[in-house]
């Protein structure tokens, strides 16, 4: 299902909020605790094409 989520406009509507924007550091660890992995990536890729090509019949 589709989002809008991401259409939307970033207000930020005090000088506090914009110092504090400017001032963030790169995170040290990864958004993630449990990244995935090539085995996985290969399966998604693998179920993608699977329903593609069902999908074209």
């Amino acid at each position: 299902m589709a989002t809008s989520t991401f259409d939307r406009e970033l207000e930020l509507t005090n000088l506090e909020s914009v110092i504090k924007l400017l001032t963030l550091e790169p995170a040290t660890e990864p958004l993630s605790k449990h990244p995935i992995t090539d085995e996985e990536i290969r399966r998604g890729e693998e179920l993608f094409r699977t329903w593609l090509s069902r999908s074209r019949q």
